[in-house]
């Protein structure tokens, strides 16, 4: 095998070995429209709060507020419908009127959130309830597009603070530019293509 050939595998070597020695990347929720909350369990569904953060502007876009629309596949009495899952108040008693309560347990019982406007996510949260029913404090969201695509599902485990999250990468910028990874991998590249170059022209020489 030539110099040159070694030097350019070399390259590659290190190249591929900083690709897998950098961290996995959280995913990139573009596009959400809409948000569907089912119990993990499944038991009866109990949320105080629902808030999708939007990357750029920190608004709450789930919000009552920003225009964001709760419903649900049933309700259990007149005062804990959809509304207290997105009405801003983070409160999690049933008896004051502070949170959604499924009318009925099991897998068919959901609670969906349309956002006030489509957005890029840098946040989900969800808040339980605080009447003594932690074990109704573990979730599942999913997260949909337009088209009704799902873009993100994850389990929120909210039944030992009350309160579960998960944040999202910045949504990828246009023009595509390279993450850091890709950035050392092409430099280092570029190095081991310009030393073998070099080598070669010292053996021809």
């Amino acid at each position: 095998m030539s110099k040159s050939f070694n030097t350019l595998l070399a390259g590659v070597i290190a190249s591929t070995a900083l690709l897998a020695a950098a961290p996995a990347m959280a995913v990139s929720v573009v596009g959400a429209t809409k948000l569907r909350v089912t119990s993990a369990i499944p038991t009866w569904l109990q949320i105080a709060e629902v808030e999708a953060i939007e990357f750029g502007t920190g608004d709450n876009v789930a919000s009552f507020a920003l225009g964001g629309v709760a419903s649900a596949s049933s309700q259990y009495d007149g005062i804990s419908g959809p509304g207290k899952a997105n009405d801003g108040n983070t409160n999690g008693n049933y008896y004051a009127g502070e949170i959604f309560h499924s009318g009925g347990p099991g897998g068919n019982q959901f609670l969906d959130i349309v956002l006030g406007r489509a957005a890029s996510l840098a946040n989900l949260r969800i808040y339980g309830n605080t009447d003594g029913f932690a074990e109704r404090n573990f979730y599942t969201i999913s997260v949909f597009n337009a088209a009704n695509d799902v873009l993100y599902s994850g389990a929120f485990d909210s039944r030992v603070t009350r309160l579960s999250f998960v944040d999202f990468d910045a949504p990828p910028q246009i023009g595509g530019i390279p993450e850091p990874a890709t950035w050392a991998m092409m430099i280092i590249g570029f190095g081991a293509v310009g030393s073998a170059m070099r080598s070669r022209r010292r053996a021809l020489a």
